[in-house]
């Protein structure tokens, strides 16, 4: 009887911290991180229109979000389908290109407007968190060219491949099952349509408490951290070392089908291509870039190759990266977490501005 009152007693007092903490502690005197809600229309995933917020990260930063009329973070509050006399540029990609971290204001898309100019350019950005390769053909066939952009650069991530093809990471995160995926037969590609987006999920972003714990403080992230070191699982840049050194063949197999099948769309349209790829900035900061090129750049050089074959221009970051760190000694993500900083995004735009300089007689 006296363990059952026990029992009651801690129960009750853990609810009574819990109410506390909710409609107290959070909502008056901590500062709670936003969460970006997102829609699906017509196949298409992209965040839930005209939304305003502030992403906190810990202690790190705190940076606004604005989603535009038409489902995007972007300095444009509206996308215009009409042409103008403006060079018109889109940019394609993940939560990079979504900039929720570092805030829309000094992500790519604007950071490359205000370098080209504003009175004679325009960009516009298409990104969404946990996007990929597969994604990203299907929002440029179905977004992207609707906007009839000049130049088209899409930001490719070292994990943008396997999301497309492997089962047990492509419904990865909240939303991820929704995208377009692959099914993969030897050679042989196969487009699996994306699902419908469950909105019923999107109730729990309302209570205080998880948004804290799993967004601002990435409680997700670090229990994977704890069960990697357990499991003695090593990563490269999002990447599972295991799964880099088993073969990249399916991974590039998939990037040549995207990257084909892009460029065809864009020959239509008489869009000019720009594929932009990380850098492994792990080996820059441990200073040993200077060694055999690793998994990682061996997987740069295949996608130059790729991209090059099909009529569009490349951009490797690692030596942009390699350079920047050598001489400022700045590192370019955040602490906590794995996407790049402010100065990032800085400095990974400088190469992307010179590229559509060079671009800019073709037009």
């Amino acid at each position: 009887m006296k363990l059952l009152k026990n029992l009651l007693l801690a129960l009750t007092t853990f609810i009574l911290v819990l109410i506390v903490l909710e409609f107290v502690a959070l909502k008056y005197f901590i500062p709670t991180t936003d969460v970006v809600r997102v829609d699906h229309e017509e196949g298409i995933t992209h965040y839930k229109a005209r939304q305003k917020g502030i992403i906190r990260l810990a202690n790190e930063y705190s940076a606004p979000f604005s989603i535009n009329e038409d489902g995007w973070n972007s300095h444009h509050d509206k996308y215009i389908q009409k042409r103008n006399n403006k060079t018109r540029i889109a940019v394609i990609g993940d939560s990079y290109i979504a900039g929720l971290e570092p805030g829309y204001l000094k992500a790519i898309p604007n950071v490359l407007e205000q370098r080209l100019g504003p009175d004679h350019s325009e960009v516009y950005g298409f990104g969404i968190g946990a996007a990929h390769l597969a994604q990203y053909l299907h929002m440029f066939r179905n977004v992207v060219l609707k906007y009839a952009p000049d130049i088209a650069v899409f930001l490719i991530i070292h994990n943008d491949f396997a999301p497309s093809y492997r089962k047990d990471l492509m419904a990865s995160g909240r939303y991820g099952g929704t995208f377009l995926t692959f099914s993969l037969s030897g050679n042989k590609i196969e487009e699996i349509p994306p699902k419908p987006y469950d909105p019923s999920w999107d109730s729990l972003l309302d209570i205080r408490l998880l948004r804290f714990m799993f967004y601002q403080y990435k409680l997700r992230t670090k229990i994977n951290y704890i069960k990697s070191l357990v499991l003695n699982e090593q990563y490269q840049m999002n990447m599972s070392v295991k799964d880099l050194e088993g073969g990249i063949e399916n991974d590039l197999l998939v990037a040549d089908y995207v990257v084909k099948n892009i460029a065809s769309a864009a020959k239509e349209k008489n869009t000019k291509l720009i594929f932009v790829m990380n850098g492994d900035t792990q080996s820059i900061y441990n200073q040993n870039a200077s060694e055999v090129p690793n998994n990682i750049l061996k997987f740069n050089a295949a996608m130059q190759q790729i991209v090059e074959n099909s009529g569009g221009k490349f951009i490797d970051l690692h030596q942009t990266f390699l350079k920047d760190y050598q001489e400022n000694h700045k590192k370019f993500e955040f602490k906590t977490d794995g996407h790049w900083n402010p100065y990032g995004h800085q400095v990974a735009t400088i190469p992307i501005y010179r590229a559509i300089q060079d671009l800019g007689g073709e037009l």
